[in-house]
Order: structure tokens, then sequence, then C-alpha cells
């Protein structure tokens, strides 16, 4: 049996949270430079690995 393939609708869910997320994290008052790294690293880039997690946080000071 294989698995279905997803709708839109339903590979939307994650851009939906993560949007949701970008703007809990600037009404707190994060840094607009680190919430557009958040959003490049999660959204365009698509990569979830610590490393890269890691870099977006902290910028690229973190890759030592």
């Amino acid at each position: 049996m294989t698995t279905p393939p997803l709708n839109n609708e339903t590979q939307e869910v994650p851009i939906k949270v993560f949007e949701k997320f970008f703007q809990v994290l600037e009404k707190a008052g994060v840094s607009s430079e680190l919430v557009a790294r958040f959003r490049k690293t999660l959204l365009e880039d698509k990569t979830f690995t610590e490393t890269a997690l890691k870099e977006a946080i902290f910028g690229e000071e973190s890759a030592s």
C-alpha cells in the first residue's frame, strides 16, 4: 500500500505554523535579522538540522 500524495492544503500547514511562530517572535521583540534568518532556514531552505538552526539563531559565529 502506498501513501497518498499530500494535497496543497496539507502542505501549507507547516508554513502556517512557522509564520505564526515568526509573528510571535516579532511581537516578543526578537530582532528582525534573526527572524529573517529563521524564515530563510525553515521556509526557503527547508533545512532542519541542528547546525542550520544554530546558524539561524546565532549567525555565522556559530559555524566554528
